[in-house]
């Protein structure tokens, strides 16, 4: 046994400030590498659409299932077993009511998915569901408003950390420290989106609407209220920063600038494969 493991084990139970590792080891994003079927369940239809289009551009994940009910889930077990189970279900933690409702489903769905990842995901904080959600096994437990576009770099980390760790948001910080569970000894805090020297706020929005969201220059001009003229010229400036970065990840050749730009764009910041 390590004398990293003896110094966890005398601490006793209770949860630890989360922080970055100083040594960060992945930076690649898994294009070719990781394919995860994902079943999405939330009770906010807004929500789902939004989540089910990110993971739709995302090449390392595809959506198998979005909806709002769990029986759905249920039903297509059968189909999934002579298939292929999903590797992820997202899980809206709102969505169930109850004292223990919400252990009680992860607990099920990891039993009726061979190697399930549960993402919990919430609309605010709240300490009973989290505490749930970790009793239950679940990956992860994250706010919805931490993630937004991030969501599908949010699924590869969590797929390819020490699954010793559990994932929490940058919200969900103090929470944790609230908590006294012996998995949140290996709590893992989700790197905050990546930065991009020059990237101004403007350029930013223009090419967000543009390149993810999917909006012609028209109608940016009307949202951010300046010419269609200007909007084409903060996307034509975005698109170079963009491509001039540095980083690791293999694009593959047939990969369109704006998926590209996508990937660049919802990315978060290198991670360590272990937990802190």
């Amino acid at each position: 046994m390590s004398r990293r493991t003896q110094a966890r084990q005398r601490k006793g139970s209770g949860a630890r400030s989360p922080r970055r590792a100083a040594k960060t080891v992945v930076r690649n994003c898994g294009i070719g590498e990781v394919d995860l079927r994902v079943a999405i369940i939330d009770s906010d239809r807004y929500a789902l659409n939004a989540i089910n289009a990110y993971l739709a551009w995302d090449r390392r994940t595809r959506v198998v299932l979005k909806t709002d009910y769990l029986a759905e889930l249920r039903a297509k077990l059968d189909e999934w077993r002579e298939f292929a189970y999903p590797d992820v279900v997202i899980l809206d933690a709102n969505y169930i009511d109850g004292v223990g409702s919400l252990f009680s489903a992860i607990s099920e769905l990891r039993r009726s998915i061979p190697g399930v990842m549960v993402i919990c995901l919430a609309q605010i904080v709240d300490l009973n569901r989290m505490f749930e959600a970790i009793n239950g096994g679940a990956r992860a437990f994250f706010l919805k408003d931490d993630l937004r576009l991030h969501i599908g770099w949010a699924l590869y980390f969590s797929a390819i950390v020490d699954k010793r760790c559990f994932f929490i948001s940058s919200g969900l910080v103090d929470a944790c420290k609230k908590l006294s569970h012996a998995r949140l000894r290996d709590t893992k805090l989700l790197p905050g989106p990546r930065n991009y020297p020059g990237l101004t706020p403007r350029l930013r929005e223009a090419i967000i609407l543009y390149a993810i969201e999917g909006m012609r220059p028209r109608l940016i001009a009307h949202e951010m209220g300046i010419s269609e003229i200007t909007v084409r010229d903060y996307i034509k400036k975005a698109y170079r920063i963009l491509e001039s970065a540095a980083d690791d990840c293999d694009y593959p050749a047939d990969m369109s600038q704006q998926e590209v730009a996508f990937m660049r764009l919802t990315a978060l910041d290198a991670i360590a494969i272990e937990c802190d």
